[in-house]
């Protein structure tokens, strides 16, 4: 494991400030490593006093980095033999998560969903002005993907189109495609990408560790009438999205202009 010996280390760990918790610095680094470089899967690595010694932290700090690790498929702990990197342990696609909306919609055979939360709630002034209603049908769901959870995601639909829907049919599949089945169809969107500080639930439901920072993607759907239809926030691990865009050059001089290619 190169770059994470010496007594470099244990001076940034113990003295310099911190924003993120101290192990879930210790498991970028690990994350890291594990997917750039893979390893043996039948190869352990290093026990948890020489991580906890090369990292210049506890044990108890370690012992919490793997689990996140574990969690995440990465590695293999096997009970009075040691921890083992898996297969998988390899660069993922990052999601572009500019057209993160099309590739749900092509990823059902991959993902499912965990139904959170169902019901029917009154918004604040932000939210009611923007929806254009006082109360709106609220849906909370955990997407997964292979597994994996992807994204913690907050749906509010205006209560007047609440009838079309059911909970059953809003377990897994994309709220815009049940929405289009009763003939709901979002014709534009305006969409907001931003950053958050993971709170208790949604740092619990994501594997990260809670005041970690989460990419946000918000977006306001409006139907052919130019009516608000759905409003959607939702949050990602930022280790596994990126937000790409293709530019064009316009001009040319001391202030180029640049516009974006759709």
């Amino acid at each position: 494991m190169t770059g994470t010996k010496g007594q470099g280390h244990t001076a940034k760990y113990q003295g310099a400030p911190r924003v993120q918790p101290l192990y879930h610095q210790v498991y970028l680094q690990l994350r890291q490593w594990l997917i750039e470089h893979p390893q043996d899967p039948d190869l352990p690595l290093p026990a948890e006093p020489a991580l906890a010694e090369r990292f210049g932290v506890s044990r108890v700090t370690i012992r919490k980095t793997l689990e996140q690790l574990q969690n995440e498929g990465l590695i293999l702990r096997k009970h009075g033999k040691g921890t083992f990197p898996t297969r998988q342990s390899q660069l993922p696609d990052k999601a572009n998560i500019s057209s993160v909306l099309d590739n749900l919609l092509s990823l059902d055979a991959r993902s499912s969903a965990d139904l959170l939360d169902w019901g029917i709630v009154v918004l604040d002034d932000a939210l009611a002005r923007q929806l254009n209603c006082k109360t709106a049908l609220r849906i909370v769901r955990l997407r997964r993907i292979d597994g994996v959870p992807h994204s913690f995601t907050t749906l509010f639909i205006p209560e007047a189109l609440a009838p079309l829907l059911d909970a059953e049919q809003g377990r897994s599949e994309p709220i815009v495609r049940v929405m289009e089945r009763h003939g709901i169809v979002a014709e534009r969107a305006d969409q907001v990408l931003t950053a958050r500080p993971a709170d208790a639930r949604r740092a619990q439901a994501l594997g990260v560790a809670e005041g970690s920072a989460l990419t946000v993607m918000r977006r306001l759907m409006f139907s052919a009438d130019h009516g608000p239809v759905l409003y959607q926030e939702s949050c990602y691990n930022p280790d596994r999205f990126e937000y790409r865009m293709t530019l064009s050059r316009l001009s040319t001089g001391p202030v180029a202009q640049w516009v974006p290619i759709f």
